[in-house]
């Protein structure tokens, strides 16, 4: 038999044979999964969400136990399940999810709060703005005199007094 890649075989159809039935295969194989139904279009859709099998398994489990719980149910004959599944769910992974669904309620919570106190708070973004802009215009020697000048308000507010600029202002005038 010629290889794939030989000058004599008819290399076009038999590979596009070949892709269109594994192709067929596999949409196949996901219909009878269930896997088209819903359609992308429908609201029940899942089609752009992430699929978890422990995450479907851990809140199918949480279903029925609640509604055990809140129903009355009637001894009935036990019931076997119709094929032998591997899709269980570890101890160790339902206590992960339970602890990244309290995580994600304390992050709601704490979204929550910080949403309540932003809109307690009223910002005048402008008026941020113009400081900014201010800021800017302003040259380094301008900014190291108002640095001065606030430093001296700061020290004269205090009790420590310039009464001229000749001297220290711990002791008297000073001759070097």
């Amino acid at each position: 038999m010629p290889s794939k890649n030989s000058i004599n075989r008819p290399k076009l159809t038999s590979n596009l044979n070949h892709k269109v039935h594994s192709l067929g295969k596999k949409r196949a194989h996901r219909e009878r999964a269930g896997l088209f139904q819903p359609a992308r279009s429908s609201a029940n859709s899942r089609s752009g969400e992430i699929k978890s099998v422990a995450l479907d398994l851990y809140f199918q489990n949480k279903k029925d136990a609640g509604q055990a719980s809140t129903a009355v149910t009637l001894p009935t004959a036990p019931s076997h399940p119709a094929s032998v599944t591997t899709r269980t769910l570890s101890k160790k992974r339902a206590k992960k999810i339970e602890r990244n669904l309290k995580y994600a309620a304390q992050r709601k919570l704490l979204v929550d709060a910080s949403a309540k106190v932003e809109d307690g708070m009223d910002i005048d973004l402008d008026s941020t703005k113009k400081v900014k802009e201010n800021e800017k215009k302003k040259s380094s020697l301008t900014l190291v005199k108002e640095a001065l000048w606030n430093v001296i308000d700061d020290t004269s507010s205090h009790g420590l007094l310039i009464e001229n600029g000749q001297g220290t202002t711990l002791g008297g005038p000073f001759f070097p």
